[in-house]
């Protein structure tokens, strides 16, 4: 009779394996920079590139890191694959969104981070998802079947709902489950970091963002959860490229 163990390695082994894409943006003399993506996010995608182009007349070479959108185990799929890609590079700093500042968060690096609406903590589950949601997190399955209920206006008045729309749907019990554990284990924040958030974000969990980084180190924008894709994001941006050269002080 098999062992568990084996069950598992089969049963993953049928599975589609994720896969992680790192791409480089603009000139390598320039300072290195690793731009950790959020779930969905594409370095095509409008909002994005905008962001991107931002960053390289900034002068910083860019990393950027695509995010499978369907993983079962957080240290090995998500983490891992970016802590490997960063060993051996000095970075100037680091800029991380969503999902990426939950991996951003988990990393070892002698970098500043700004994280960009992390994914530190889930929004409340409305109506009868909050009693199916218990239920769903324990089937085992990888299959990404639960559809996200998904509001473009959410995101930024900026964003454009038919590239919106062409993104993933579907998450699955097994991707969940990994990561609220990732949730639940943050290491201690580093008070050099810099968190940007809307206080209306209807993504992330934003009380999770005020439990875990000091307010002094938190600079609230109005916009959508990217604000890269919110109407008000130039002035984002130049305070982000101020945090991201001298920290927390320079915005108080």
């Amino acid at each position: 009779m098999p062992t568990l163990g084996l069950v598992r390695r089969l049963r993953e082994s049928v599975r589609e394996t994720p896969r992680m894409r790192f791409t480089r943006h603009g000139d390598p003399t320039d300072d290195d920079l690793l731009l950790v993506l959020g779930w969905g996010n594409e370095p095509q995608h409008d909002p994005v590139a905008w962001l991107l182009d931002r960053l390289i007349e900034s002068e910083y070479h860019v990393h950027a890191v695509t995010l499978p959108t369907n993983v079962w185990d957080f240290d090995r799929q998500y983490l891992a694959p970016v802590a490997d890609y960063a060993e051996d590079r000095d970075f100037a700093g680091v800029v991380a969104h969503s999902t990426g500042g939950l991996i951003a968060a988990h990393l070892d690096l002698d970098a500043r981070i700004v994280y960009c609406s992390p994914w530190w903590g889930t929004t409340p589950s409305p109506g009868v998802e909050a009693l199916v949601m218990p239920l769903f997190l324990r089937l085992p399955t990888a299959n990404p079947f639960f559809t996200v209920e998904r509001d473009v206006s959410a995101i930024g008045d900026l964003k454009d709902p038919d590239e919106y729309d062409e993104g993933p749907t579907g998450v699955s019990p097994a991707f969940l489950r990994t990561i609220l554990d990732a949730q639940s284990r943050l290491p201690a924040f580093d008070t050099d970091d810099v968190v940007f958030c809307t206080l209306t974000d209807e993504v992330v969990g934003v009380r999770a963002i005020g439990r875990h980084a000091p307010a002094e180190n938190i600079r609230p924008y109005d916009g959508g959860h990217e604000f890269f894709a919110s109407s008000g994001r130039e002035d984002v941006f130049d305070d982000l490229l101020v945090a991201l050269e001298d920290g927390p002080d320079a915005l108080r």
